[in-house]
C-alpha cells in the first residue's frame, strides 16, 4: 500500500548556550527570548497545517520549542530520544572559540566524536533511521507530522538521508553569503517520506536556489 506522510522540521529557538557559543549536544540551556520568538514565528507559520501529531527530542529546548508551536492544538506529543541532538562527548558545553581548530577539524572533516565519548556519523544515522521508520510505521497515508529537534541531527540528515553532498551545501551558502549555521533556528524545512523515500521539499531561511542547486548536484 502506498503512503505519502509529510514532516515540517523545527530547530528549537535560539539558546543561552548558542549565544554564548558552546557547544550544544547532549547538554542542554534554556531559550532566549529570541529563541522563544522563534518558536512562536513557527507556530504562526505553520498555523495553516492540519498537524496530525508531533515529535520532540526529549531536550528542554526543543520541548519548550514544541509547546509553544501547539498551543491550543489537540495534538499529541511524542517525546523520543532518537531525536536529541548528536553528542560531542567531553566538548559538551566547551566554549568553541577555545577549541576552535579541533571542534572544526570533526565538524567539518571527521565528523566522528567516538574517541572522546561521543557519537560518528553510522550511529547518528542509526539513530535518526530508527526515530522516523517508527514514526512512519505508526503515520497514516497523508499524515502530516511536526518534528522539534536539533541543528546538527538536521544537518546531517541532509547526506545521510537525503542523499545531498553536505560539503557541497557549504560552498554553496558560502559562495551566496550566507553565514551562520546551516540550520535555522524555528521552522527549518519541509520533506515527505514515500514508500521508504525521503524527499527533501524546501529548507528554510536560505537564499531561494540552493534546494534546486543541491538537487542538481545530487542527481
Amino acid at each position: 500500500m502506498t503512503k505519502t506522510v509529510y514532516f515540517y522540521y523545527v530547530r528549537h529557538g535560539k539558546t543561552l548556550f548558542n549565544e554564548l557559543g558552546r557547544m550544544q549536544g547532549r547538554c542542554d540551556s534554556p531559550l532566549l527570548e529570541e529563541g522563544i520568538r522563534q518558536a512562536y514565528a513557527a507556530k504562526e507559520a505553520l498555523k495553516d497545517i492540519a498537524l496530525t501529531r508531533a515529535y520532540t527530542s526529549t531536550s528542554e529546548r526543543c520541548i519548550d520549542t514544541a509547546h509553544i508551536i501547539l498551543e491550543g492544538r489537540d495534538v499529541p506529543l511524542i517525546y523520543t530520544k532518537k531525536l536529541k541532538e548528536m553528542s560531542w562527548g567531553n566538548y559538551e558545553g566547551a566554549l568553541i572559540s577555545a577549541y576552535q581548530e579541533e571542534i572544526d577539524k570533526r565538524r567539518f572533516g571527521t565528523r566522528d566524536w567516538t574517541d572522546v565519548g561521543g557519537e560518528d556519523q553510522p550511529m547518528l544515522k542509526e539513530r535518526i533511521l530508527n526515530a522516523f521508520s517508527q514514526i512512519y510505521d505508526e503515520a497514516k497515508d497523508g499524515d502530516r507530522i511536526l518534528i522539534v529537534s536539533h541543528g546538527a541531527v538536521f544537518m546531517n540528515m541532509i547526506s545521510l538521508i537525503f542523499g545531498y553532498d553536505l560539503d557541497h551545501m557549504f560552498r554553496l551558502m558560502k559562495e551566496h553569503g550566507e553565514s551562520g549555521h546551516p540550520v535555522v533556528n524555528g521552522y527549518a524545512a519541509d520533506f515527505m517520506m514515500k514508500d521508504g523515500k525521503y524527499i527533501l521539499l524546501d529548507i528554510k531561511g536560505h537564499y531561494e536556489g540552493i534546494l534546486e542547486d543541491m538537487k542538481r548536484q545530487a542527481a
